[in-house]
């Protein structure tokens, strides 16, 4: 055997036991606790749940990635209890394909849109150091963002996910399409609701 190739097998043999050992930590992590009403109707056991959606829209964000939004209604088949709101789905296929959902529950919209108007309006003018960014997160952890880029514009991202989550990049105008398609859910979900 060369030394080259020596090295590379006992590099190989140390390495294995790290790989076993960070999959064995990915594989028990917990699961992660139900935030919203959605999630905890969704989590329940022992009954049926009949789950009804719709499609309100989506949107192409910038660097191959995409938002959709859905509206959902959720059954518990045996008391007729029922829940609303909404889902929005990141996706990015950038380098590898990734996606993350996160539940807005119906009495959250309201102020989710407010929360997006408001930081949709800042500008650089909302500090006097070099940069800014404007937050509004959900409960389900989506966090909505504005804020100043290296090119000295303005511009948003949506992250969804609880843990190093998916976010697709906006521009404002595209901001302002994903503020219509939240406004359409919630006008669907009232109308169900009627």
């Amino acid at each position: 055997m060369t030394t080259k190739t020596t090295l590379s097998a006992v590099a190989l043999f140390l390495a294995f036991p790290l790989l076993r050992y960070t999959h064995a930590q990915e594989a028990k992590a917990p699961p992660a606790e139900p935030k919203t009403k959605l999630e905890m109707f969704q989590a329940r056991s022992g009954a049926v749940i009949i789950r009804g959606f719709s499609e309100v829209g989506s949107i192409q964000g910038q660097l191959s990635t995409s938002i959709a939004v859905e509206c959902k209604e959720f059954t518990d088949a045996s008391s007729g209890k029922k829940e609303y709101g909404i889902t929005v789905t990141v996706k990015s296929t950038s380098r590898f394909e990734k996606s993350d959902t996160s539940f807005i529950d119906d009495d959250e919209i309201v102020s989710l849109l407010k929360g997006i108007e408001y930081i949709a309006k800042i500008d650089k003018t909302i500090t006097k150091l070099a940069d800014f960014q404007a937050d509004y997160k959900t409960k389900g952890d989506m966090t909505v963002s504005s804020y100043s880029s290296s090119q000295g514009i303005v511009e948003a991202a949506v992250q969804c996910g609880r843990f190093n989550g998916t976010m697709a990049h906006l521009s404002m105008a595209d901001l302002e399409q994903f503020t219509k398609l939240i406004a359409k859910s919630k006008e669907m979900l009232d109308e169900l609701k009627k």
